[in-house]
């Protein structure tokens, strides 16, 4: 791995990572356009470039972090939040690895311009008190959008924010709750995918340790200044202009994967 391909996986990860863009599809199409046969070398690339993320969410969310540890009942939201994931990621993985595959990406970008368009166009009214009950509802349904972004091309981030959004939260703190979840989702999927790796023995270390170190550094210092753009967003239709990217970005994809590559 060359010096500019560690530092621009690195910058993408970090503009990705935190706008609704999907991270996951954006490296792929990196890698593809890079043809790099290193697959699962650029797997442990791929996880250095996610912590340097990582760090840039629990630095910025520090705050709301604590204060959910102190919290029993917001303990329990996480949990509930994260949930879903485990049927889908155990049980549904033949499926999720199927939906994967270069042929689906330009679909599943679109999915998700269609999903922030349309979400933007929707006026909700906010709800200013709601019960316990209500949240627990509200949060499964959150955990089941973050669920099906485990697929390249749905954004994780578009999709569990504009679903709270379209369940009344207010943009601020659907944001600030969607970054937060990502936080235990990215070290558990961290975790049990090394896990995977090691076991099968898939990962051989042949990249350079330079370039982990400069992924890290690009992916973080990069994350520093995206997480700080959007979580300024205060109303939906700031989010409209990653919808009409998505669509451009599905296009030059199909185009790319179908006729180029």
């Amino acid at each position: 791995m060359t010096f500019f391909e560690s530092l621009f996986l690195g910058i993408v990860q970090g503009i990705a990572e935190f706008f609704p863009i999907s991270s996951s599809a954006h490296l792929k199409l990196v890698k593809l356009f890079f043809k790099s046969d290193i697959i699962n070398d650029l797997y442990l690339f791929d996880l250095v470039c996610h912590l340097g993320t990582l760090f840039v969410s629990i630095i910025f969310l520090r705050k709301e972090i604590v204060k959910i540890l102190k919290e029993k009942s917001d303990i329990y939201l996480i949990f509930f939040a994260i949930l879903p994931l485990i049927p889908f990621y155990f049980f549904f993985k033949p499926v999720t690895e199927f939906l994967s595959k270069g042929y689906f990406l330009p679909f599943f970008l679109l999915f998700t311009s269609i999903l922030i368009y349309v979400s933007s166009k929707i006026k909700i009214e906010k709800t200013d008190q709601i019960s316990y009950k209500r949240k627990i509802k509200d949060v499964l349904l959150i955990g089941f959008m973050q669920a099906i972004a485990l697929i390249p091309g749905i954004s994780r981030s578009a999709s569990t924010i504009t679903s709270a959004y379209l369940r009344g939260w207010e943009v601020s703190k659907a944001i600030r709750f969607s970054f937060i979840l990502a936080i235990p989702t990215v070290l558990g999927g961290a975790f049990l995918e090394s896990l995977k790796h090691l076991m099968k023995h898939e990962i051989s270390y042949q990249i350079n340790i330079s370039s982990y170190i400069i992924g890290f550094i690009a992916s973080f210092l990069v994350g520093m200044f995206s997480i700080r753009y959007i979580l300024s967003i205060k109303t939906i239709e700031k989010l409209r202009p990653f919808a009409w990217y998505l669509f451009i970005l599905a296009i030059f994809s199909f185009i790319y994967l179908n006729f180029v590559k």
